[in-house]
């Protein structure tokens, strides 16, 4: 497994995300997991970067995909512990531009509101 599941407070997950983010089953598995969040109404979703070391084309339109998906249903993403070459990429495709990216998952959460009621 390359990522890891915590849960903040009701409605706010983390997503620890382990290695690389690019094309492939990682993907996938992303892609999955934030669809079952949504089902079980957890729509602000943070992924924890602070361990990825890579991330292409397909990983970047991965992540503004996802946060569109949570958008549509009153969610959001926000971005932690980006650095290095995702920084890099993330900067040269102006995603950090549509994705609040936080230097630690405590500043990440610290502004959100509590969870709706479903």
């Amino acid at each position: 497994m390359q990522f890891v599941k915590k849960q903040i407070r009701p409605g706010i997950v983390v997503l620890e995300i382990h290695d690389s983010i690019q094309m492939g089953p990682i993907l996938q598995h992303i892609e999955r997991a934030v669809d079952e969040f949504i089902r079980q109404n957890e729509k602000v979703v943070i992924f924890d970067l602070s361990r990825v070391t890579y991330v292409d084309s397909t990983g970047i339109g991965t992540i503004v995909r996802l946060l569109s998906r949570l958008k549509k249903v009153g969610g959001t993403l926000r971005l932690t512990g980006v650095n290095g070459m995702v920084e890099g990429v993330l900067k040269l495709t102006q995603v950090d531009k549509l994705i609040e990216i936080s230097s630690s998952v405590a500043d990440a959460s610290r502004d959100l509101p509590p969870a709706p009621n479903p």
